[in-house]
Formats: structure tokens, sequence, C-alpha cells
């Protein structure tokens, strides 16, 4: 069967060739607690119709914590909003790993959160596949 990480990777990778794939999700291997669930990826050629695609799953996805795509710098980042700082560079701000551990704390909000994105990266593929059978015609 295949896992989560090589489902989503796999997932991301129908939209574009990625040069780079961090998948944090699931329980911790050593005491089985859930981790603070978000991936993130570079593409060799980004592009807006790349980040409209993964807005979009995101958008249309019914989910129980908010999330967010934050695509200003070169890594592409999907997490859940309550992690993500505000400001030009919201995963890079010195608080990120202060705002994960804080949330992980929250095993409650960290299983929601994992459904979600499971659901997102069902949506996503949906809607690569879409663009892949459009391309074709």
């Amino acid at each position: 069967m295949p896992t989560r990480f090589h489902l989503a990777g796999e997932t991301l990778s129908r939209l574009g060739v990625l040069e780079w794939f961090k998948l944090s999700a699931g329980p911790h291997p050593d005491h089985g607690r859930l981790h603070v669930p978000y991936a993130g990826w570079r593409f060799a050629r980004p592009g807006p119709e790349k980040l409209r695609t993964v807005e979009e799953a995101v958008r249309t996805t019914p989910t129980q914590v908010d999330w967010r795509v934050e695509a200003s710098r070169r890594n592409w980042l999907l997490a859940p909003a309550r992690i993500l700082g505000d400001g030009p560079n919201p995963a890079a701000s010195p608080a990120f790993d202060e705002r994960v551990a804080e949330a992980a704390r929250d095993q409650e909000f960290c299983a929601r959160a994992l459904e979600d994105l499971d659901g997102i990266m069902r949506t996503l593929g949906e809607l690569a596949a879409a663009r892949e059978s459009s391309h074709r015609d």
C-alpha cells in the first residue's frame, strides 16, 4: 500500500517535475503522537497555472481548519494557517518552529488537519487529472 508521502508526492508531480518535496503528516514513529501536517515542495518550473490549481484544491475542499498556500519563495508550502506567521514570508518567520510545536500539543487539531490534508490531496489529484485530460484534447 502506498504511503501518504508517496501519494502526496505523486499527486504534486502530476502538476510538474518536483525538485524537492517534504511532508509532515501522520504519527511520529517513536511516540505515536501526530505531527502537524503540512507539505513543502519546489517545482522545477513553477508557474501561475500550478499555483492556481493548488489554490483551487484548497479553496474547494471542505476542511475543518483554515489552510493556506505560501508560494512567495522558491519552496512552496501548503499548511494550516495556524502555523504560519504574518508578513512577506510567513513560513520563514522566526516563530514558525514555535508555532508548529505549540500546534503539535493540540492532537485534536492535528487529527482534523491530517484529514483535511488527505482531502486536499485527493481534490488536487482530481484537478490534476482533469488538467491532464484537457491538455490531451
